[in-house]
């Protein structure tokens, strides 16, 4: 028999439609509706419908219209609306209905007019209450999911880690990436500053070893700049976590290390990744001694408060490396320091990878010289004051053109004044502009501790550096590229204007620090350091 008709509305909360047999035209059509073969409804096409009368379908009342419950929206559904006859389709039908992946604008709706509905004070605590529930449960539910929570819990049951390093040992069937929490006070910049740099390379350097890297700040802060997404890091960050506990707790006993940058970081949450992370590789990252710094600096200025400063760094410092499975630094003086802080301690030197940028321009069309630092930092805010009042003022009794240029973020007031000689260009987009304009760069520091970013930054560039013995701590310099270290201001000028007019010199420090970044400040150097840190042996794993 002929059988017309449409299923005009299908969803899994209603069927709508019309049917119409040619033969018997005034008998309604019985339809059975089904999901995923099971009998859902049960239906006479009888309603009447005054499209279908104007169309010249007898006299319209062939339409049918079924509310449905009980179907998920979470499943796969296909869903059948058939003449209970012979089983003959309506059009549109079958009709296969996905999983929402998202909320319905219409649960959406609804929920929203139930809050703002709620108005009485207890009424008010128990929707709060409820959400609170629903939204956490979601939280885990998502961090459940990232972390691959069911399977790690399964995997451990398997007492074997596989390192690649025997063709005979059996590879787990669903082999998982090790997991690595990095946590700093705040996202790292890249070119923003040496620490920023620093991280991102070990967090890169991680990445190669086979880690998952995951990145969370104290402030929680999201990756605005989108430097961790480009390095393949996962942010946890506002609006999904809290705090840094959170992740630790929603995840836990789901990460193999546990990376904590800065002794503030690490005192804050050193006992908090044992609590929710017992098995996980504690490294403090120390990127510089606080105490060593603060305690220099109270001696050259004279300022005898900052010794209780400094002395309060050491207490947080030494409990920070003696909390942790390892300690990294970048300074080979500041290991000295840390195995006598903290004897028990594992130290590790590792650097972190200084790309190598040298600068095209010939030296005959560069002029003058840079200092560059972020002016936030004491030391180099020092430094600064210095090369304006002392360094800039002997420089110019012989060389009157000679030019400083002061580069760097958050410049005070005082430092962008005009003044003879000095060129305050503040923070650079890109600081290879600054390595094209100049002959050399210099580092006048008074005091401060561990590895000075822009000085590798300079030799990277094949621009020579002047530094005093506190600038170059920490990096064993060739000969050559010790010639221009000087702790006194007549040195300092004295080596400045030696590399400003001997091209052949200068030429031989460039190549001097060309060579010591590829060979100190590689990924290579990087990587192995980082290996002996987490506890990698040599061949390394990439799956748990």
């Amino acid at each position: 028999m002929a059988l017309t008709g449409w299923v005009d509305n299908l969803s899994i909360e209603r069927i709508a439609g019309w049917a119409y047999d040619d033969d018997t035209p005034n008998v309604p059509v019985t339809l059975l509706i089904t999901a995923n073969d099971t009998l859902l409804a049960r239906v006479l096409a009888d309603k009447p419908r005054s499209d279908l009368q104007a169309a010249g379908f007898g006299d319209g009342r062939h339409g049918f219209d079924v509310h449905l419950t009980g179907l998920s929206p979470h499943d796969r559904h296909v869903i059948a609306v058939r003449r209970e006859s012979d089983g003959l389709d309506l059009q549109r039908s079958p009709t296969v209905v996905e999983p929402q992946s998202t909320l319905q604008s219409s649960l959406r709706d609804h929920c929203a007019a139930l809050v703002s509905a709620t108005t009485e004070e207890t009424d008010v605590d128990a929707a709060l209450i409820f959400l609170t529930e629903q939204v956490e449960a979601l939280l885990h539910k998502r961090s459940a999911r990232r972390s691959k929570r069911v399977e790690r819990e399964a995997l451990a049951q398997i007492k074997w880690r596989w390192t690649g390093t025997s063709a005979a040992q059996p590879k787990p069937p669903r082999p998982l990436l090790p997991r690595a929490l990095v946590i700093d006070e705040l996202p790292p910049r890249a070119g923003h500053d040496a620490g920023s740099n620093a991280l991102l390379s070990h967090m890169q350097s991680l990445r190669r070893l086979g880690f998952e890297v995951v990145f969370a700040s104290s402030a929680m802060e999201p990756d605005h700049d989108e430097v961790l997404e480009k390095a393949g890091v996962v942010c946890c960050a506002r609006p999904w976590h809290g705090s840094v506990e959170e992740v630790l707790l929603r995840e836990q006993h789901c990460f193999d290390v546990i990376y904590m940058h800065r002794a503030s970081v690490a005192w804050r949450y050193a006992a908090m990744a044992r609590h929710y992370q017992p098995k996980a590789q504690l490294i403090f990252s120390v990127a510089d001694l606080h105490h060593v710094r603060i305690a220099r600096q109270a001696k050259v200025e004279e300022r005898q408060e900052l010794l209780a400063v400094a002395r309060h760094f050491q207490t947080i410092e030494q409990y920070s490396a003696l909390s942790a499975n390892a300690v990294i630094t970048h300074s080979t003086e500041e290991a000295v320091v840390l195995r006598k802080l903290a004897p028990q301690a594992k130290v590790v030197v590792v650097p972190w990878m200084v790309p190598l940028q040298p600068t095209g321009v010939p030296l005959a069309e560069r002029h003058g010289i840079a200092f560059i630092g972020h002016f936030a930092h004491m030391p180099n805010l020092d430094a600064a004051y210095r090369i304006i009042d002392e360094i800039m003022p002997m420089l110019r009794l012989t060389h009157p053109d000679m030019e400083c240029a002061l580069v760097g973020s958050n410049m005070p007031e005082r430092l962008q004044q005009p003044l003879p000689g000095i060129v305050p260009r503040g923070g650079v987009a890109r600081l290879g502009d600054v390595f094209d304009s100049v002959r050399l760069t210099v580092a006048p520091l008074s005091f401060g501790a561990g590895v000075k970013g822009k000085v590798l930054d300079s030799m990277a560039a094949g621009v020579p550096c002047v530094c005093t013995s506190i600038a170059v701590e920490g990096i064993e310099l060739p000969d050559i590229l010790r010639q221009l270290v000087a702790d006194d201001n007549v040195g300092i000028v004295r080596s400045v204007m030696r590399l400003h007019d001997d091209a052949v010199f200068n030429q031989k420090c460039r190549d001097a620090g060309l060579t010591y970044i590829a060979a100190h400040c590689s990924e290579e150097r990087t990587d192995n350091g980082m290996r002996d840190a987490v506890g990698l042996p040599p061949s390394g794993i990439t799956q748990i």
